[in-house]
């Protein structure tokens, strides 16, 4: 687990961790170049499992590569410092690994949370590796829900450091075509989704950002034209526009997925807010109509 400016949610990330029903295993976390209370935070456990790697900021790719060259196993699970894992999900995708051994990759569905940690809705992840590798290059996983085999993590070249945006999806991509993938159906963690974030769980079909994951799984390197482009994308997460779609995506899940429409107006308000867009009052305006004429016209829109 890397961690960076992360004391809002750490605690609740490591504890969820340290509380598996599997228990043998090492937890190391990378702080990297955290400026908040992050490092205070990961030092007030004193469980001798974890392993505090404390260094200056590298960026995510490259923190997540020293953290797997130092670990002794060759089971490595996946976490991030703003999910939950659930309390047999290390248990469950270990004994699959275990007794599967030709697939290289586990992930899993999981329950989706907002900033708050209000829930949002359950995932329907491609299952069968079949169904997995069909989603290529999209990734088939939720980043902080696998558990893959560290031969096949250095076999497909780790992950590209100057990637700061869809490190996993390039390396799901290279690891495809060294065993099976597998999502197991139970919801093994809480992946928590932020105005902030990097990834964007959505097709990434005819754009630049496709072009650059596609030359970049071929290669495993990246031009500095296209890091600079990358950059552009990652510098603009704190703008009105990525706050007004993180709301917007919030609120079109509260009614299609879960109908809670009084949570739906109150992020498409926000979502208002930060920018006028067409679509949330479009959508401010269904959240009033009965569940049936919302149910019918989202499989319309579908």
């Amino acid at each position: 687990m890397s961690v960076y400016n992360s004391e809002k949610y750490l605690r609740e990330a490591i504890e969820s961790i340290l509380n598996q029903s599997f228990t043998e295993f090492e937890f190391i976390i990378i702080n990297d170049g955290s400026a908040d209370n992050s490092l205070q935070i990961i030092e007030s456990y004193k469980d001798e499992r974890i392993v505090l790697i404390n260094q200056n900021n590298t960026g995510l790719a490259k923190a997540l590569n020293i953290g797997i060259e130092k670990s002794r196993s060759n089971f490595i699970a996946r976490m991030d410092a703003d999910d939950i894992s659930l309390p047999d999900r290390l248990q469950k995708q270990y004994e699959f690994l275990l007794q599967n051994p030709e697939y290289v990759v586990v992930g899993s569905n999981a329950i989706i949370i907002d900033n708050l940690g209000n829930y949002v809705h359950t995932s329907s992840q491609a299952i069968s590796d079949v169904e997995a590798k069909q989603d290529l290059p999209n990734t088939p996983f939720f980043h902080p829900s696998v558990m893959y085999l560290k031969e096949i993590f250095f076999k497909a070249g780790k992950y590209c450091e100057a990637m700061i945006k869809g490190q996993d999806t390039v390396l799901f991509n290279r690891m495809a075509k060294f065993g099976k993938f597998y999502n197991i159906p139970d919801s093994l963690i809480k992946y928590r989704i932020v105005p902030t974030a990097n990834s964007a769980r959505s097709n990434i079909a005819n754009s630049r950002f496709f072009k650059i994951l596609q030359t970049t799984i071929e290669n495993n390197t990246i031009s500095d034209e296209d890091i600079s482009y990358l950059k552009s994308i990652t510098d603009n997460r704190y703008s009105n526009n990525r706050l007004a779609d993180y709301h917007l995506h919030l609120a079109k899940k509260y009614l299609w997925n879960n109908y809670q429409p009084k949570l739906a107006r109150k992020n498409l308000i926000k979502s208002l807010k930060s920018k006028f867009n067409k679509l949330s009052v479009f959508y401010y305006f269904v959240s009033f109509l009965p569940p049936k004429t919302i149910l019918k016209l989202y499989k319309g829109l579908k």
